[in-house]
């Protein structure tokens, strides 16, 4: 076969055309890779700023957070860009729950897409300039103030309010503007945006069930604005539709927790027979086999296996503390009369272990990683006797960390 010569001007395009082609690919990279643009109610170190903290970690996505102040100019700047907005929706401490200047934004904005949304414990932090200055007043939006009574009263101290927020007052405490004796009362989030500032106490808010809900939204602005009425029935939707969002997110982990606590359940059964055959509760040789198979079974699962190692281990030394447990225990009352059949006990260990893996591998793919939203599910889901709250915390730490590894296809177990 002839070739024809290329001439130099081709042979330029063609290198050129090559060049772009090979680059496309990192392109392409840094575009995916790009932080989403957000415009974010409120200001860094707000409650807004936390629970988007959830979500970035939830979803493992960075965002480029714009912070927008009120909700309406939120709304407003999300439409114009058509991006995304993310905002409060709801708060439990509310008479009837919405958020009255979100109500207000809808009048003149509706949303077009909920993509996710955050169910957040609204904790009230207290910063100083100091750790241990005597304090005589508190600075914060007006409506944070009214939701920490009881703490001013018992420590008769009066208020600063600041219309601009919470973020504001800290910026003003941070930037000298308030006097030694005042602190500003707001999300503990502050810490990160004025580390200059001294966390004094937490969780000073009046209501311990303060817990308020959070949209990450698309919206548009409404041909006409609407009725305070019509706005309301349109955010209690947008509401319900989070609301089942958070709740079909809960009743998966709870599936997980289930089963996380059946498997330690079966621990009470392998004290036992360990005992009955005076056999040390320890066997590093059995616990090798056990993590070798579920490192096996997680990347099966397209599971990171380096944090399902983690976790597997914090679960084995969890089922090792409620064994010494029950042993201790019944040094005192002497062993159980009761059969325990050795290899049952592993076929079920063995298949818990499994659907631990299975259903664990699904809500990541599903709902994104486990964070400290659903910290009280786990501790009201896992409540194995003799499981201590230091292994509750630590079992679910290591639950955290275990990511789903990406671009990975499934192979049944």
């Amino acid at each position: 076969m002839r070739f024809l010569p290329v001439k130099p001007l081709e042979k330029s395009l063609k290198l050129s055309f090559i060049s772009r082609l090979l680059a496309l690919p990192a392109l392409l990279l840094t575009l995916t890779t790009q932080a989403v643009p957000v415009y974010v109610q409120a200001g860094p170190g707000s409650f807004n700023h936390a629970a988007l903290d959830l979500l970035a970690a939830r979803k493992h996505t960075d965002y480029q957070r714009l912070y927008s102040g009120t909700p309406a100019h939120t709304y407003a700047s999300a439409a114009q860009a058509q991006t995304w907005a993310f905002s409060a929706l709801a708060n439990s401490t509310i008479e009837g729950q919405l958020v009255p200047a979100i109500v207000d934004a809808m009048r003149s904005y509706q949303v077009t897409e909920l993509s996710a949304a955050v169910h957040m414990p609204i904790e009230m932090c207290v910063f100083g300039l100091d750790k241990t200055g005597k304090i005589t007043h508190a600075a914060s939006h007006p409506a944070a103030l009214k939701q920490i009574g009881r703490w001013l009263s018992a420590h008769q101290i009066h208020t600063k309010p600041v219309p601009k927020g919470p973020n504001e007052a800290a910026r003003l405490l941070a930037a000298g503007q308030f006097d030694q004796n005042t602190v500003a009362v707001g999300s503990c989030a502050l810490k990160a945006v004025y580390p200059q500032l001294t966390l004094r106490e937490t969780s000073i808010q009046d209501n311990p069930d303060n817990h308020t809900l959070f949209g990450l939204m698309k919206m548009e602005k409404r041909p006409h604005p609407i009725s305070e009425d019509e706005a309301r029935t349109a955010l209690a939707q947008v509401v319900s539709q989070a609301n089942t969002l958070i709740n079909t997110r809960t009743d998966s982990a709870k599936v997980l927790f289930s089963h996380i606590n059946q498997r330690l359940a079966q621990m009470q059964p392998v004290a036992l027979f360990k005992a009955q055959k005076h056999k040390p509760i320890e066997d590093l040789s059995r616990e090798a086999v056990v993590l070798s198979k579920a490192l096996e079974q997680a990347r099966q699962q397209c599971l990171d296996t380096g944090s399902v190692e983690a976790f597997f281990q914090a679960q084995m030394d969890a089922a090792k503390a409620i064994q010494y447990r029950y042993r201790a225990q019944w040094l005192a009352e002497g062993v159980p009369n009761q059969q325990a059949d050795l290899t049952q006990l592993r076929n079920t260990l063995n298949q818990l272990g499994a659907a631990i893996l299975e259903t664990l591998s699904r809500h990541l793919a599903r709902h994104g990683n486990l964070t400290g939203e659903l910290t009280a599910v786990f501790r009201q889901s896992v409540d194995t006797d003799n499981l201590s709250e230091k292994d509750k915390n630590r079992l679910y730490a290591a639950l955290q960390n275990v990511r789903r590894v990406e671009n990975c296809s499934v192979t049944p177990l």
